[in-house]
């Protein structure tokens, strides 16, 4: 491992990684000038056994413990050294079959020493005793599938000064390790067990950490949570590489963390003071590192390549980062001596096609004493009690304790400040960023981006926070900074709620950000195109281009297709008027065209030919399936001129609508003509598509943002067949928002939106549609917000006649609502965006 500290240049050439039957790609830099984050593995420990190897006699006074059946073995020798003799060593037949270890005892393996717990005993090395030190062994197949949640099979108790160092421990259940305060464990292969690789967990302590000052060091942890306990228990936030909890001084340095079936490394509640150095952390399913409610951590030298493709795919609402900063930040009223700031600091790391770059979160509702928080018996160090005394209330948005004084006193002075775990003094500089698209499996708005954002919902009462003074804490007033950073690649940038934005507008006010930065790549942009029209006339009716299609004399009036003068393409309609008293045009297809309810564009284009004062109307009937009227719109050209003018008109075509009967009548005397052309009559045209909007078999580009699923749905349909049906997951708040960043095309102007509504399970009682109205380098122009407050579990509208910024060319949508608990859901069904005319 090269520790220089030299800040990063363009690679010149490429090393090949090889990773567990991959490779991976890792450019290199020249050999002036070496990087100073790792190329290959520093730790590559499992199965080399000139690292794990024992010593091939007993050291002088060991007690030598025979292979075969140790049930009988006396291991009660407290400061005793117990040397394992080469072969498969194994316990009791019960479920607690075990080594309790004593104070101050050694464990040593010589060469091919194994414990083997035959999936029959729970733990290999139990006891909450000091100064205990292992080495040398393979601890295996401990666990009878799917036991030991959230407990060790090594050091299960997390004893104090525990010794763990070249060991191979696989194929367990639970965690192959646990730490306790004082531990070392380095130059372990903690590979392929049932949930982490490593863990620890002694009882909280109120004012203190429960565990201090350990060391994790050259170690290769991989292929853990083989057993998928995240999908056993959705949300435990209990898998992957490995866990620390409640630790103050941690020293990680040098570790190789591949392949696990989650996060990498994951520091989760108020760990304080923690150094990360010198690892590889390399094609994880989930992040990389995640700091999570936590404070002062140095993060260098590391290199972290094509992790969360599994976890940013699956959770398209949110970042799916290499780096994971949640809730946490630096603080100099504590600890920083391992770290060495009162900040959380990210420098000279090559962070490479991982889903996303660095993800800087706050969520307004989580806080000391809020349901909102996921470790609910824990307050931030600041506050006293540290923990939230019984009883405990777990009903959202109620508090946990409503004598605590982040409930009683939250709103003021030191409360409002302490009670928040805050994302903030965060710097970001001298790392290398590389993103390539065509190798990362991206899906949504967030894959390819660092963020810099916030969300929540303000949906309790008694919290002073709302999300949009948190929002603008973490993204200008926290000292929160990326900078002197190096970008190649197609980088994006999130903030706010976490709509994405260009590296230009990231840079320029207000955000401020990468200072002194370069960027080589794409800044994006684009959209997805708007819907084309649908028209219920056929074509030659529409636009004469094959035949006089439906169109026939009705009275006072010659009708002919002619060449003489079209809208577009060739042909138009001639209209002559041969008496006076008015004159009229009818369709020959009695009861008319095929239609359906719901917003209706009806237009056409004239021009006159000769005469004065000619203005055709277009005349729409809608009709039911029996051939009655049930309402009639009408659009009339203005006074025809020698040039082609259009009238149009967005109308509603009543509930039962099965066909739309048109005609055209006007005035004008006998001699008069006038050319008509491109008739339209037919479903507005949606600047979303079919699916988007609720009429299709998938979800378009909807997708979960937070605290919600979205999926299409046949059991309710407000028309045509399937509705979008939106399922919560979490009481405190939810939205969603569309995945084709910068979202679907579209223009300045007059436009109406509208969408319908309904419940289905639970008591959801409002949503709102957000519109945000974006300009080509996708600077927020505006916003546009459409209620639909009252749900029921009939089908309601909600319709906005609103008007798009000058300069607009997207449309970004959001769907979001502070109504609702885990599992209530309701239905929206045709979403439109349309031109007003």
């Amino acid at each position: 491992m090269n520790r220089k500290r030299v800040k990063a240049r363009l690679f010149s050439a490429l090393t090949a990684l090889s990773v567990v039957g991959t490779v991976v790609v890792l450019t290199d830099h020249p050999a002036a000038a070496d990087p100073p984050w790792p190329t290959t593995p520093p730790a590559a420990i499992c199965g080399d056994t000139s690292v794990l190897n024992g010593p091939s006699t007993p050291p002088t006074g060991a007690v030598t413990v025979p292979a075969g059946d140790n049930s009988a073995f006396n291991f009660n020798q407290p400061g005793a050294t117990f040397w394992f003799a080469p072969g498969t060593h194994t316990f009791a037949d019960d479920l607690y079959g075990q080594i309790n270890a004593k104070a101050g005892t050694t464990y040593l393996g010589g060469p091919g020493a194994i414990i083997d717990g035959r999936n029959l005993n729970l733990y290999a090395f139990t006891g909450d005793v000091a100064n205990v030190t292992i080495k040398y062994l393979t601890i295996k197949n401990f666990g009878r599938g799917n036991d030991n949640m959230n407990e060790g099979v090594v050091n299960h108790d997390s004893g104090t000064n525990w010794t763990i160092q070249y060991n191979t421990v696989s194929n367990n259940d639970g965690a192959a390790v646990f730490l306790g305060t004082g531990n070392v464990v380095s130059y372990n292969c903690l590979k392929d067990n049932g949930q982490y690789g490593f863990s620890m967990f002694k009882m909280p302590i109120d004012g203190d950490s429960a565990i201090k000052n350990i060391v994790l060091d050259h170690n290769e942890i991989a292929g853990n949570n083989t057993d998928d306990w995240e999908s056993q228990f959705e949300g435990c936030g209990c898998t992957g590489g490995g866990k620390f909890w409640d630790v103050n001084g941690a020293t990680i340095t040098d570790n190789y963390v591949h392949d696990n079936k989650g996060t990498g490394l994951w520091a989760d509640t108020n760990n304080i003071d923690f150094l990360f150095e010198g690892n590889l952390i390399d094609h994880n399913d989930g992040e990389g590192i995640w700091y999570e409610i936590s404070y002062n951590a140095t993060m260098r030298n590391n290199t972290l390549t094509r992790n969360a493709w599994v976890s940013g795919n699956n959770n398209l609402g949110s970042p799916g980062p290499a780096i994971y900063l949640s809730e946490s930040g630096g603080d100099a009223r504590l600890a920083s001596t391992v770290s060495g700031a009162a900040a959380i600091r990210i420098y000279d790391n090559l962070i490479q096609d991982n889903f996303s770059g660095v993800s800087i979160y706050e969520n307004a509702n989580r806080f000391c004493d809020s349901n909102g928080n996921t470790s609910k018996g824990y307050c931030t160090p600041f506050v006293s009690p540290t923990l939230i005394p019984e009883p405990h209330d777990y009903e959202y948005p109620n508090p946990i304790s409503a004598t605590h004084p982040c409930y009683t006193s939250i709103a003021s002075a030191p409360y409002l400040t302490d009670c928040r775990w805050h994302s903030a003094n965060i710097e970001v500089r001298n790392n290398e960023f590389r993103f390539d698209s065509t190798v990362v499996p991206c899906a949504g708005t967030y894959c390819g981006v660092q963020a810099l954002y916030a969300t929540g919902a303000d949906n309790m009462s008694w919290s002073p926070y709302t999300v949009a003074g948190v929002q603008n804490a973490v993204m200008f007033t926290n000292n929160n900074h990326f900078h002197d950073n190096q970008y190649f690649g197609n980088w994006r940038f999130a903030k706010g709620y976490g709509e994405t934005i260009g590296y230009s507008a990231w840079r320029a006010a207000p955000y401020n950000q990468e200072a002194n930065s370069t960027f080589d790549g794409d800044e994006g942009g684009g959209g997805t195109p708007s819907n084309p029209s649908t028209s219920d006339l056929d074509a030659d009716t529409a636009t004469l281009e094959g035949s006089i299609g439906q169109w026939q004399d009705w009275y006072s009036a010659a009708t002919s297709r002619s060449t003489d003068a079209a809208h577009s393409g060739t042909y138009g309609l001639r209209v002559g008027v041969t008496g006076g008293g008015g004159w009229g045009v009818q369709t020959g297809n009695w009861p008319g065209f095929t239609t359906t309810a719901g917003t209706k564009k009806i237009s056409l284009w004239g021009k006159l030919g000769s005469g004065t004062n000619l203005q055709p109307k277009l005349t729409v009937k809608w009709l039911d399936g029996s051939s009655a009227v049930l309402q009639t719109d009408q659009v009339t050209l203005p006074v025809l001129t020698a040039t082609w003018q259009a009238a149009a008109a967005l109308v509603e075509a009543p509930a039962g609508s099965a066909t739309a009967l048109v005609s055209l009548t006007g005035n004008g005397s006998t001699g008069d003509y006038a050319y008509l052309d491109d008739f339209v009559v037919g479903d507005a045209p949606n600047l979303l598509d079919a699916d988007t909007a609720g009429a299709g078999s998938t979800v378009g580009k909807w997708q979960s943002w937070y605290s919600a699923t979205v999926a299409s749905s046949t059991q309710q349909a407000h028309a045509g067949t399937s509705s979008l049906c939106v399922t919560v997951t979490d009481p405190w708040g939810w939205a969603l928002q569309l995945s084709n960043w910068p979202g679907f095309t579209a223009g300045a102007g007059a436009k109406r939106v509208s969408y319908w509504g309904k419940q289905g399970t639970g008591a959801i009682s409002s949503v709102t549609l957000r519109i945000k109205w974006l300009d080509a380098s996708q600077t927020l122009l505006g916003t546009d917000l459409v209620p639909l407050n009252a749900l029921s579990t009939s089908w309601q509208k909600a319709t906005a006649d609103v008007t798009a910024p000058a300069g607009t060319a997207n449309v970004a949508v959001e769907v979001y609502s502070s109504s609702g608990v885990a599992n209530d859901s309701l239905y929206l069904d045709e979403l439109l965006i349309t031109d007003a005319v």
